[in-house]
């Protein structure tokens, strides 16, 4: 009986043995699983963020590819605006021609009349000097008196230096008479273009289209000093008052790209702090 008793006691054992060594494998496979899902779920999560990621990039590349068709547009709209500019320049040639031509005569009359008051005699132009009476038939020659040279009359050019033309036409500006320095602005051009204020005379003339309110020829101006002067200290302000007349013309997506290019080619410029504001203003409406 002891025999048997050691037999089954044996016999348990190494049952209980053999139950207890699945139990550890089923538990390290439960735990192998658990670690695998753990594993599984940190790749998900970086998935799920690399997605988000993606979004946002493409979001991104959508708005920049919007800005880029705003300027396509702009800029096809700024070729319009130097096409058109370059059809005025026969009218402001002629313009330029006829106002030399009053100066021309305004001197010439000055000239007369300085002459007539020191006692020269004065000769109408296109008027044919008369021909010397005839001598009668035994009329003694008389020596005739020696006659008075007339002073020459002075050179038919403007008294005005490129100075005292520019300061009249800003003096117009800042007295409100836009038309007036318009035209000042335009002549001092036209008489001085390599002047080292030929670009300041054609913002302002921009300057005084904006302030009678002609936001599209205002445009046109500020267009061409960026065109023809990138390199100017009026360029910055240039691109500013052109976003600002885009706007008042509720071109919006232009003035917008306008004066975010500002901000990008100038970020120091106080502009540039300007153009912030206003990107704010237009795109809250």
């Amino acid at each position: 009986m002891n025999i048997k008793r050691a037999g089954w006691s044996l016999f348990f054992l190494a049952a209980t043995l053999a139950s207890a060594s699945a139990q550890d494998r089923s538990k390290k496979a439960y735990e192998l699983i658990y670690e695998d899902i753990q594993v599984l779920k940190k790749q998900l999560f970086a998935l799920e963020e690399k997605i988000g990621l993606a979004a946002e990039a493409i979001e991104t590349l959508k708005s920049q590819v919007r800005d880029l068709q705003a300027l396509v547009r702009l800029l096809q709209s700024d070729q319009s605006g130097v096409q058109e500019g370059i059809k005025n320049i026969p009218t402001q040639y002629q313009y330029v021609l006829d106002k030399l031509d009053q100066m021309n005569q305004v001197l010439t009359r000055t000239a007369e009349d300085v002459l007539t008051l020191k006692g020269a005699p004065v000769q109408p132009a296109g008027v044919a000097e008369p021909a010397p009476p005839e001598k009668k038939p035994g009329e003694e020659k008389k020596a005739a008196p020696p006659q008075q040279k007339p002073e020459s009359p002075p050179p038919q050019t403007s008294s005005l230096s490129p100075q005292e033309v520019y300061n009249s036409a800003y003096s117009d500006y800042l007295k409100g008479n836009f038309d007036l320095a318009v035209e000042g602005f335009k002549v001092y051009r036209q008489a001085f273009p390599d002047s080292p204020l030929a670009d300041n005379a054609l913002y302002w003339i921009g300057e005084c289209l904006f302030s009678q309110k002609n936001f599209a020829a205002a445009i046109e101006e500020f267009n061409n000093l960026i065109l023809l002067y990138p390199q100017s200290d009026k360029t910055a302000a240039s691109y500013l008052k052109k976003g600002i007349a885009l706007g008042e013309l509720g071109r919006k997506d232009e003035a917008i790209v306008t004066l975010k290019l500002l901000m990008s080619k100038y970020p120091m410029e106080e502009e540039s702090r300007i153009a912030q504001d206003k990107i704010k203003e237009l795109s809250a409406k």
